[in-house]
């Protein structure tokens, strides 16, 4: 009689809604549009879920072998490993929303441009029938998948705090992504995407100055999901970030303690040694290397706690990598984990104090000193766009030298600074077109518009030197001038200046003025 009264109690209890590992059946069916009109997906809701809490949303995208209109086949195999990261241990560390949409084609749907709109529809319709916490909001897919991580990034980076692509593909710029921390996962041996997909996007982010962890396994081919979800560090390093507060403190992490904790530090000094720590939870640190953008490279002494030689700081605008190598986690595959830190060093001439020029760059050109004695460094801080040269006679300017060397197209200067109060002046000159209206281009300064369809012709003349100004307030440590094309022609800028404001209130926040000769 004993045995009955055990077997009725288990059942009592599982229809009580013991907790268990989630499976397909505990996802809910929705829809993006009317009926079957949408993108189909299914969500899961954590038990106890109430409103009177925000949760968490993890986002994942399947292959290319779950696509089509059923809205069950990219919750097959467990999701191919991806529901581990709503297993009961990890709901019992921090309750969890996760989407799983289903793209109705295989060909890099997730990359195309309905889809990605459908994507941002599910979201919203999630976050209106829900309580999800705007600042926590992570996705992850593998192969297919792992290319719609990055598209979907890409398309949105003011969206997510995380992001996981495993096996992943893809490509463009990494700039815009940069603040978002991006852990990727990919085996050398995959035959079926190649491994330089992830280490073209994990190259490019880590150029743009943004923190990676990589998980590169020596085997396990294409389907290394099963495991890579199973990576212990994995879950609570995703709950940890915050859309646009990526965790310091979190395993596995590299910090640059010395000389400074911020990423920029503006010095005077010749010469720079960095320190700090890797926190890997226990897990083996092999080596951490350093390197100086553009310039020398070399390895740390230490590992957990790591310093680096004295390395020689040039003029301008120098940035740093530190690049902690361990353990890929799971020992059957091999392979390693490397994690990054950044630091941007500004040395200038002598810590500025207020009215001196921070910087002063001459675009597309190199070091050159002006007849009032600045110090324009050789093009630097610069995010894409072309440049060009030439010889023409300009007015209005005792330095006709800064105003033959432009930078043309859509790009952007990103320039470290200390936070305070700033004159931003902007140099240019009509030295390649012949008349006014061949040229017209916009310019915005800390994601403010500033000029709109602005003919350098019109307002200064052919072959006249013309100069900008916008006084701005800095608390995010850079100013960000960003140029892209009008109606006509290309976006153009001869020169930058950057002068710590000596002022100690703004009229009205922002101001700006024209000169048209500044000797």
């Amino acid at each position: 009689m004993l045995k009955p009264l055990i077997a009725i109690l288990g059942l009592l209890l599982a229809g009580m809604g013991m907790a268990a590992n989630p499976v397909a059946g505990d996802f809910l069916y929705r829809n993006t549009g009317p009926g079957s009109s949408g993108m189909p997906y299914r969500i899961f809701v954590p038990p106890g879920y109430t409103a009177a809490q925000t949760y968490p949303l993890i986002v994942f995208l399947h292959g290319a072998g779950e696509a089509g209109s059923n809205n069950t086949a990219q919750l097959n195999n467990n999701a191919n490993g991806a529901m581990k990261l709503i297993s009961e241990a990890n709901q019992a560390i921090q309750p969890t929303l996760m989407a799983a949409p289903q793209c109705p084609t295989n060909s890099s749907c997730w990359a195309i441009a309905g889809s990605l709109t459908q994507l941002n529809a599910m979201l919203d319709q999630i976050t209106a029938e829900f309580h999800i916490d705007a600042d926590r909001v992570h996705v992850t897919g593998l192969s297919m998948g792992g290319n719609g991580t990055w598209e979907l990034v890409k398309n949105r980076p003011d969206r997510f705090a995380s992001a996981v692509p495993m096996s992943g593909y893809g490509g463009g710029s990494a700039t815009a992504m940069a603040a978002i921390p991006f852990w990727y996962f990919h085996a050398f041996d995959d035959g079926t995407v190649g491994v330089a997909g992830s280490r073209n996007q994990v190259n490019a982010l880590r150029a743009a100055n943004a923190r990676v962890i990589y998980t590169e396994y020596a085997t396990g081919n294409h389907g290394i999901w099963q495991n890579a979800y199973a990576t212990p560090m994995l879950f609570r390093w995703m709950m940890a970030q915050r859309r646009g507060q990526p965790d310091l403190t979190t395993p596995p992490i590299v910090r640059i303690e010395q000389p400074t904790g911020e990423a920029l530090w503006t010095t005077d000094l010749e010469q720079a040694v960095l320190s700090g720590i890797v926190d890997n939870s226990g897990a083996s640190i092999s080596s951490v290397d350093w390197l100086r953008r553009n310039g020398p490279s070399g390895t740390a002494s230490g590992t957990t706690i790591w310093s680096t030689p004295s390395i020689a700081l040039p003029m301008g605008i120098s940035d740093f990598q530190i690049t902690a190598t361990g353990s890929s986690y799971y020992a059957p595959f091999g392979g390693a984990t490397t994690i990054n830190a950044n630091l941007r060093a500004s040395r200038v001439a002598s810590i500025p104090d207020p009215g001196d020029t921070v910087i002063a760059i001459n675009a597309a050109g190199t070091e050159y000193q002006a007849i009032d004695g600045t110090t324009f460094v050789a093009d630097t801080a610069f995010e894409s766009g072309s440049t060009q040269v030439s010889s023409h006679t300009v007015a209005n300017t005792d330095d006709p030298i800064l105003y033959n060397s432009w930078r043309w197209g859509n790009f952007a200067y990103r320039i470290p600074v200390t936070n305070g109060r700033y004159e931003v002046y902007l140099y240019f000159a009509e030295t390649y077109n012949s008349a006014i209206g061949q040229r017209r281009f916009n310019v915005s300064v800390q994601g403010m518009p500033r000029l709109q369809e602005f003919d350098i012709a019109a307002e200064a003349g052919i072959d006249t030197a013309l100069t900008k100004r916008y006084d701005i307030d800095v608390g995010n440590n850079e100013i960000l001038i960003q140029f892209s094309n009008g109606s006509v022609g290309s976006a153009r800028v001869d020169a930058v200046r950057i002068v710590l404001s000596a002022d100690t209130i703004f009229a009205s926040g922002f101001e700006s003025s024209t000169i048209v000769r500044r000797d």
